[in-house]
């Protein structure tokens, strides 16, 4: 069993697509497939299921099987990042505190987006979240309308959940960001970025 509280970041993050058959359900045995192949390769974590995993397109018990499916076959292997994204903080803790109980290494959660919200607001969200999961926490956010949290808001987050540990911006231009997250957490808390080949 992977430590939870000694989990690391340090490499490539793949989100394992969820594999549909013809008629539009989960095709498992592929699924499993690809879970195989990345528990093969040097990967530090495996993801799923995120937007890349087509997860609004899942009932909540399809995302639970997912997620409970991903531990078992993992089996210890590599970290399974559980994503529990849902539109109320009420479902995220649901979703959330099964991918505990099943064994999922870590929590990924997108900060909602749908409509404009202030920080304070999401700090209430996330410190919701938080207060019901021991395992670390991955915030993921991407806000086409606007900047993405503050340095102060993952400072301020962290200060109150140590738990919360990596912090995912999806924006252009972010090494300053980067830079002042690190510095104002002491590097505790971890900022991830999406790969892109063209990037420099």
């Amino acid at each position: 069993m992977i430590n939870r509280r000694e989990m690391t970041i340090d490499g490539i993050i793949p989100i394992i697509p969820t594999t549909f058959d013809e008629k539009d359900a989960i095709n498992w045995s592929s699924l499993e497939a690809l879970l195989e192949f990345a528990c093969g390769i040097d990967v530090c974590a495996v993801c799923l299921p995120a937007y890349a995993s087509e997860f609004y397109k899942l009932s909540d018990a399809e995302r639970r099987q997912i997620i409970a499916q991903a531990v078992e076959r993992c089996g210890g292997r590599k970290p399974v990042i559980a994503q529990a994204n849902a539109g109320s903080a009420l479902h995220t803790v649901e979703l959330a505190r099964f991918a505990q109980e099943v064994g999922a290494t870590a929590v990924a959660v997108a900060a909602p987006r749908l409509f404009a919200i202030e920080e304070r607001d999401l700090l209430r969200h996330f410190d919701r979240i938080l207060s019901a999961i021991d395992v670390p926490l991955v915030l993921q956010d991407f806000n086409p309308g606007g900047p993405t949290v503050s340095t102060s808001f993952v400072t301020h987050l962290h200060r109150q959940h140590p738990h919360f540990r990596w912090v995912k911006l999806e924006e252009p231009l972010m090494a300053g960001r980067i830079l002042s997250i690190l510095d104002a957490t002491s590097g505790e808390v971890g900022v991830l970025c999406r790969h892109s080949p063209k990037s420099v």
